[in-house]
């Protein structure tokens, strides 16, 4: 087993929780998830739900303040 640091690095992933009601790290249930869409556990609540890892997450886009 890896060392709970090096398995958050490696193998977390952020994503909402609906639980929660936030973001929140998820790691992953099933140790051979394979790359594609896998079972995740959020590390506060221990809500499972699918993710898949390879898709990027795009936050609320950031407003630019342009002087008038």
């Amino acid at each position: 087993m890896k060392n709970t640091a090096e398995l958050l690095m490696l193998e977390g992933v952020v994503a909402e929780c609906a639980e929660c009601d936030g973001d929140r790290i998820f790691l992953p249930v099933d140790e051979h998830c394979g790359g594609g869409a896998c079972e995740f556990c959020c590390t506060t609540c221990g809500a499972a739900v699918l993710i898949d890892p390879l898709l990027s997450y795009t936050g609320p886009s950031v407003a630019t303040h342009v002087a008038v």
